[in-house]
């Protein structure tokens, strides 16, 4: 049994499909059959089913599968341990954003990572929270960008940011006329909200707590992209809610954006790893980069009156 046919396993139950996986592998289809055949024969067992409906792990091959995967961590763990006694940050770093704060964040930190760091190779997905937990216990992710605090043991919280709500208000509705507005003054009537999944949809409906609206549009629109909902205010005489790093560049000067009274509500972003996440140096590095580009009232501690929202 060698490292590589576990790595052939493992490369066809992600892709269920041997060509697929040989090409992930960077070797030939009738190379990893053989390889895995090999395998089988070793174990004396069938690892996957194959039928017409597609290829499958048998209940063994399932439990085989979840195995060589602890064992291919543990083989990168090796790797991983002799390069921080090097000091090198090197390698292949994957990390995955929450889709409201990617588009505003990402840009701020990748050029400069990827030119401090050229040995580095940093490949980032966006990718909304449920995903991004499930691939960091899975390990098909190795750090997440989102919102915390999640209360799950197998991870390990780094928080980075504290990032206050922000109202976003058309000059033709009530509460473009506050100079600062409270979650009493939010209700239902022109509010725009993104779609179900996105967890920054669930801390506005928690931090309004809106009644159903007076007069109900005779329309619906559910949006995966906060760009999407500031042009629907403004076109529609509505409000939303938005994070501020979406409206750093006009917090100051635009009088559509409105904050909060103090405390202001604020939602807490941190880098969140496996516990079994051993690069801690690049994890530091990578916290160090990105609040280098951060106003200081955005950093963890640093943003004065606030309150937490989940």
């Amino acid at each position: 049994m060698t490292v590589q046919q576990l790595e052939y396993l493992v490369a066809l139950d992600t892709h269920r499909q041997f060509v697929l996986a040989a090409e992930k592998c960077f070797v030939t289809q009738p190379t990893l059959s053989m390889q895995l055949q090999k395998l089988e024969e070793e174990l004396g067992v069938l690892l996957f089913d194959r039928t017409s409906k597609g290829i499958r792990p048998t209940a063994v091959g399932a439990k085989v599968v979840q195995q060589a995967r602890q064992v291919l961590r543990e083989v990168q763990q090796l790797h991983e341990v002799v390069q921080l006694e090097k000091g090198d940050l090197v390698g292949e770093l994957r990390l995955g954003v929450i889709p409201t704060l990617a588009p505003y964040l990402v840009p701020l930190f990748l050029v400069e990572l990827a030119e401090r760091y050229p040995q580095l190779r940093l490949h980032v997905e966006e990718l909304q929270s449920a995903a991004i937990i499930e691939r960091l216990k899975d390990h098909t992710l190795d750090v997440g960008l989102l919102v915390t605090p999640l209360d799950d043991r197998a991870l390990r919280e780094i928080p980075v940011l504290e990032e206050p709500f922000l109202g976003y208000v058309a000059a033709g509705h009530p509460l473009y006329a506050k100079a600062l507005i409270e979650p009493a003054d939010l209700d239902a009537d022109g509010l725009w909200l993104l779609q179900q999944g996105h967890c920054f949809r669930h801390q506005v409906l928690n931090l309004c707590n809106p009644p159903a609206p007076a007069t109900p549009r005779p329309y619906t629109y559910e949006s995966g992209s906060i760009e999407t909902l500031k042009q629907l205010v403004s076109r529609t005489n509505g409000y939303t809610l938005v994070p501020e790093l979406s409206v750093l560049d006009e917090v100051d000067t635009n009088p559509m954006v409105k904050r909060f009274v103090a405390p202001e509500p604020v939602r807490e972003v941190s880098l969140v790893v496996h516990h079994g996440f051993v690069r801690l140096p690049l994890l530091a590095t990578l916290r160090d980069v990105i609040l280098a580009k951060l106003p200081a009232r955005l950093q963890v501690g640093r943003a004065g009156q606030k309150i937490r929202w989940k």
